[in-house]
């Protein structure tokens, strides 16, 4: 893949999804996540790549924008641009409660995209995160659903 497709940004977000389920999945409480400062880098870096994955396909058109996929937009701005004020227990609530919604959004798109271009894709994103098994196990279900 040579030029940067725009359906790539969902993966994008997709990949994103999964590793912050996978880190947060060990947190009960924010305090334990922010003490663990990998761990909590992590989850920040994720969710501004989900912000910036999401304008993207607001600016492409893979998505009409709407009041819900602004606040994902505006959540990456906060975190860059006000990393001092950041609330602990809003971006894990986040993370824990809203963001099924968001991967089904993405889930529901990808399995628009057209069988061919839709499996070149997930092979692609596969290749680049191979040794990622949770996310290697999630993108073969993907691919394997819509057939």
């Amino acid at each position: 893949m040579s030029e940067r497709e725009k359906e790539l940004f969902l993966f994008d977000i997709l990949v994103a999804v999964e590793k912050i389920k996978d880190i947060t999945k060990n947190y009960d409480n924010a305090d334990d996540l922010v003490f663990s400062y990998r761990d909590w880098d992590s989850v920040i870096r994720e969710f501004e790549i989900i912000g910036e994955a999401m304008k993207n396909c607001i600016d492409y058109g893979v998505f009409e924008e709407d009041k819900n996929k602004r606040k994902v937009v505006d959540f990456r701005n906060i975190l860059i641009h006000k990393y001092f004020g950041i609330d602990p227990e809003a971006v894990l609530n986040i993370a824990k409660d809203n963001i099924n919604w968001l991967e089904d959004i993405i889930i529901n798109r990808i399995k628009k995209i057209k069988k061919d271009k839709r499996d070149e894709i997930i092979d692609y994103i596969i290749d680049e995160n191979h040794y990622l098994s949770f996310i290697v196990k999630k993108l073969e279900n993907l691919k394997n659903e819509s057939e």
